[in-house]
């Protein structure tokens, strides 16, 4: 049972991860007064696949200095620390050892962390050396106030399975009490799945690629495959955290799809920030805030 649970999650994800590559090309073109993707059979409605077919036939390009095991790996290793975070992701069926899931969660994202860091060493390049430092002290910054959202969540629902959290607010509703938390954590999201305006481990201007600017064809695929699944990945978890509806309910899944268009809709919308104003958005602003809410609710729960 457990092996059909992961079948359905892989192949749902990466077919959803697909399409929303195309609606995201879709939409910003349309917010920037053009067309998009137009071409490739109807309304380009198979751009993902032929750009999947280009990509896998370019040349795998390795720099003789790289230490090319880890460099090959690292990739393979981000996308599958992706796909098991979709393991938290409440079905039909369930682990048994996925009672702690949200725990199970931020092991991943901690790990998550550490592929980009072997990614960027392997590949000796200052470029990608320069992007690995802005990446981990940008995410473990963020992580920190994730964490923070998380354990206020378990506190409030009294478990620590994501399952539970959404089916304890389903019956009594703390989307109110949530509704400051909400608006940090929209900002959390946006830092740790690194997208516009953080996206400063890919920043072209500055570094070229990032840390990235050494993998093509199948490894960039990963890569690509890794951040999209990452970003559909907080979407729905939101979700599950954030609505106080049936999770077979139509509202949940436009509450979902209002979610995925906030990413695309900041990334065609706002510049990149400095570098420093984002580490003062988190030390200074919301990692306090974070932790009045955190007091709050323990003072809440005590008496």
């Amino acid at each position: 049972m457990w092996m059909l649970n992961m079948l359905i999650i892989i192949v749902c994800t990466l077919l959803s991860v697909a399409f929303y590559t195309l609606m995201e090309r879709k939409l910003i073109g349309i917010m920037q007064n053009r067309k998009g993707p137009n071409k490739t059979s109807i309304i380009g409605i198979i751009q993902p696949i032929s750009d999947a077919i280009k990509l896998l036939s370019k040349e795998t390009s390795i720099n003789q200095k790289s230490n090319m095991v880890i460099f090959m790996l690292s990739p393979a290793l981000n996308l599958i620390c992706s796909m098991m975070m979709w393991i938290t992701y409440p079905t039909i069926f369930e682990f048994k050892f996925m009672k702690m899931s949200s725990l199970f969660l931020i092991s991943c994202m901690a790990f998550n962390t550490l592929t980009i860091m072997m990614m960027s060493w392997s590949s000796n390049s200052n470029y990608a050396f320069i992007g690995m430092m802005r990446t981990i002290s940008q995410l473990i910054s963020y992580e920190i106030n994730f964490m923070l959202t998380i354990i206020l969540m378990m506190n409030l629902t009294n478990q620590i399975n994501i399952k539970m959290m959404w089916t304890i607010q389903v019956y009594y509703p703390i989307a109110l009490i949530m509704a400051p938390t909400m608006v940090m954590w929209l900002i959390i999201i946006l830092a740790e799945t690194n997208r516009t305006p953080f996206d400063f481990s890919e920043g072209e201007s500055e570094l070229v690629s990032g840390f990235n600017i050494e993998y093509s064809s199948s490894s960039f695929i990963f890569l690509f495959l890794a951040e999209y699944t990452s970003i559909m990945l907080m979407s729905i978890l939101t979700s599950s955290m954030f609505s106080s509806v049936g999770m077979t309910s139509l509202n949940f899944y436009l509450f979902y799809l209002m979610l995925c268009f906030y990413f695309i809709w900041t990334r065609a919308t706002f510049p990149r920030f400095r570098y420093d104003k984002l580490m003062k958005l988190n030390w200074i602003q919301i990692l306090p805030t974070a932790s009045y809410l955190l007091y709050i609710s323990f003072a809440v729960k005590m008496y």
